[in-house]
């Protein structure tokens, strides 16, 4: 995941609409999946409501594509071009990352969570998770492996997504990058269409393209400025799109339409687009005003170590507390999940100030 950055000029909406995205991403695992089937209709309309929250991953890999492919189009003539990406990269992901495969461990050490979906098993090795390939081998083998650690397949996609974008920014002209990306958001769909299973469909990084490249996109966009006059003269435009797409959303959730399963990334970039193009457009803009709220905007700057550590946070409290599986069938287990958040949200404050931030300023040493 990007730091919240444009090098000098900071978009400070983008730390909010990564609050937005991370509180979505939350509450689709501490509520949509922890609701059993067998719930009263009430919480199952509340199931159905939050169906597609986990796709706000895709709004990670919008502003990813938006601020990483913003800063090499602005730095590609720059000598250190790939010394300097890469190595910020490194101080921004991995240090932490590594932190949270060294938590998992021990905890699997003193066998929490053994002889369920939370422990390891031989389909997914823990050496897996070293590589940044985690994304692949659980499309293959179908299945997310270890619950402590299945959030990480994003973090694999954004990796292969660095290496290709920073290449791909730096060999092409205009014409062909556009082509490229152009191409990519086309074939996306396609590719999750011909995927073997809907483990890989969701984490192989070639159908995630859409969301990726779409990002990329709209940095060219920002960055010239008569494609955003037009953007802004259009505005209108972009807010009934975004407003379609919603409905759709909201419809298919309800089960009043079919979206085939391929297609749902695909509608939800397209609205995560049409809201960054709305943010970075127009300032006065509700949603952009709603960006701005202080709240949204410092869990937007946690949300890297709240998306690593929540479902760790979350499975340590119901083995060891509850002694059983995260699930909610009581209040009880609703407050529990509630501590679970905020500590989670506690926690991911210490580690960013403590830790995330030091290591970007160490990061940004390096200069383009």
């Amino acid at each position: 995941m990007a730091e919240i950055q444009q090098e000098n000029n900071r978009i400070k909406e983008l730390d909010g609409l990564r609050g937005f995205t991370i509180l979505a991403v939350v509450i689709y695992h501490y509520i949509n999946i922890l609701i059993n089937s067998n719930a009263s209709q009430f919480h199952l309309l509340i199931k159905s409501l939050t169906k597609y929250l986990y796709t706000g991953v895709d709004m990670f890999f919008v502003l990813s594509g938006f601020l990483l492919g913003g800063i090499l189009l602005n730095n590609k003539n720059s000598a250190n071009y790939f010394k300097t990406f890469f190595l910020r990269r490194i101080f921004r992901i991995v240090p932490i990352y590594l932190l949270l495969l060294i938590i998992v461990f021990l905890v699997c050490q003193l066998n929490i969570g053994k002889g369920t979906s939370w422990w390891f098993d031989s389909k997914i090795p823990f050496w897996v998770y070293f590589t940044y390939f985690q994304n692949y081998m659980m499309g293959f083998q179908n299945s997310l492996g270890n619950n402590w650690l299945a959030p990480t397949w994003s973090l694999g996609v954004e990796e292969q997504f660095y290496i290709l974008i920073a290449f791909i920014i730096y060999f092409s002209k205009k014409r062909l990058l556009l082509f490229l990306l152009i191409l990519g958001v086309i074939c996306a769909p396609i590719f999750r269409y011909y995927s073997p299973n809907v483990f890989a469909l969701t984490t192989f990084t070639q159908g995630r393209l859409d969301s990726l490249f779409g990002g990329v996109l709209v940095a060219i966009i920002y960055q010239d400025k008569s494609k955003l006059y037009f953007i802004k003269k259009n505005i209108s435009i972009v807010n009934i799109i975004c407003i379609v797409l919603l409905g759709i959303v909201f419809l298919a959730s309800l089960g009043k339409i079919n979206m085939p399963l391929f297609m749902v990334n695909t509608w939800l970039s397209l609205l995560y687009i049409s809201v960054l193009l709305i943010v970075i457009s127009k300032e006065n803009h509700f949603i952009a005003k709603l960006a701005r709220k202080n709240i949204f905007m410092k869990i937007g700057l946690y949300s890297y170590s709240i998306y690593l550590f929540h479902q760790v946070i979350l499975g340590l409290f119901f083995f060891v507390i509850a002694k059983k599986l995260p699930q909610i069938n009581s209040v009880l287990d609703l407050i529990l999940v509630l501590i679970c958040a905020l500590i989670t949200f506690g926690f991911s404050k210490f580690v960013y100030a403590n830790f995330e931030k030091k290591l970007m300023a160490l990061g940004h040493q390096f200069k383009y």
